[in-house]
């Protein structure tokens, strides 16, 4: 029947979406693992690319940031 093939397609389309936002995932987790790479290699003084440099830089400045506001946490502890 047409509502039974229509069902079926719906099935169909439902599974590949799936599989393309399992895709996207690995995706982002790579992304986050080239990232995380090369600010490692920053972190040990290795150089890295201009924009990727800049953007290791403003990671370390939260980082630094985030230490400062603990510090200040502990004090008022």
């Amino acid at each position: 029947s047409k509502a039974a093939d229509k069902a079926g397609d719906l099935v169909e389309i439902g599974k590949l979406k799936t599989k393309i936002n399992s895709a996207k995932s690995e995706i982002s987790a790579t992304e986050k693992k080239i990232g995380k790479y090369y600010f490692d290699q920053y972190m040990e003084g290795v150089a890295v690319d201009g924009a990727v440099g800049a953007m290791c830089e403003d990671i370390k400045a939260q980082m630094d940031l985030i230490t400062e506001l603990e510090e200040k946490i502990a004090e008022v502890k």
